[in-house]
C-alpha cells in the first residue's frame, strides 16, 4: 500500500541538535553538578559523556556521574542538570538541517506530515517554534522519554487520526532504539537517518534494522520512493 503519512523525528533529523545545542547544554548540566559537589572536571565529564551516550541517555549519564563522583548534594542536583540539558537556552532563530527545508516544501502538499519527538514538551516545542516550521505539520507529538514513554504510542495515534494502516506510515529519524524500533514493531515503514552523535553499526537484531537507510537527508525522497 502507498505511503500517505510521514512522521519526522526532530533532534538530529530536522535540527542539528548535536552540533548546535548539545555542547553548550551539556556544559551547563555538568557545571550544575560540579557546583553541587561533582569532583571531576568539565573535560572529564565530556570525555565520559561521549563514551556513555553510545548506550545510555543523558539523563542516566548525569545520574551515573553523580553516583560515581559526587555527594548526596550532587544527587539532589541531577534533576536540575537534566532539565538544563533538555530545555537549553535557544537563539531567536534556529536553522534547519541541510536538506530539510527543501524536503518539507517538496512533500507538504503530497503527504500528511507530523513531528514525533522525545524530551520535555516545553523545550521541544520551543525548538520547533524557533525553526519556524509548525505550520507545515498536521500535528506535533512530544514523547516524554525521560518517563519511559515511547514513540510507538504517538505513531498509533497518527494511524487513528489518519484512519490508515501501519504500512501507510513512513517514520524517519536517527535513533535505531527509538523511532526505528517503534516503527518496526508497529509494522510501519522505517527510514534511518545516520546522523549525529554515537552513530554506529546497525545491529543484526531485526527489531532495530530499518527498512531504508540514508546518510544525507537529501537522499530521503529518492531512497524511500516518495
Amino acid at each position: 500500500m502507498a505511503i500517505t503519512t510521514i512522521a519526522f523525528d526532530l533532534d538530529d533529523t530536522l535540527l542539528n541538535t548535536s552540533g548546535l545545542l548539545v555542547p553548550a547544554a551539556s556544559r551547563q548540566a555538568f557545571s550544575i553538578l560540579i557546583a553541587h559537589g561533582l569532583t571531576i572536571s568539565l573535560d572529564e565529564c565530556e570525555r565520559q559523556r561521549l563514551e556513555a551516550i553510545k548506550t545510555i541517555s543523558h539523563k542516566d549519564l548525569f545520574l551515573q556521574l553523580a553516583q560515581n563522583y559526587g555527594t548526596p548534594q550532587t544527587l539532589t542536583a541531577v534533576e536540575k542538570a537534566t532539565r538544563a540539558f533538555y530545555e537549553p537556552s535557544l537563539p531567536e532563530h534556529l536553522p534547519l538541517i541541510d536538506g530539510a527545508e527543501s524536503i518539507i516544501h517538496q512533500l507538504k502538499n503530497r503527504y500528511h506530515m507530523y513531528i514525533v519527538t522525545a524530551g520535555f514538551e516545553a523545550g521541544q516545542k520551543n525548538k520547533i517554534k524557533r525553526l519556524k516550521i509548525e505550520n507545515f505539520f498536521k500535528g506535533i507529538f512530544v514523547v516524554n522519554s525521560l518517563n519511559n514513554e515511547r514513540k510507538i504510542d504517538a505513531f498509533r495515534k497518527i494511524l487513528d487520526l489518519e484512519n490508515i494502516q501501519p504500512e501507510n506510515l513512513l517514520c524517519i529519524g536517527n535513533s535505531l532504539s527509538s523511532e526505528i524500533r517503534d516503527a518496526n514493531e508497529l509494522g510501519a515503514v522505517s527510514c534511518y537517518f545516520e546522523f549525529g552523535e554515537y552513530r554506529g553499526k546497525i545491529p543484526t537484531d531485526p527489531r532495530f534494522r530499518p527498512f531504508y537507510h540514508i546518510k544525507k537527508l537529501g537522499q530521503f525522497v529518492e531512497t524511500c520512493k516518495i
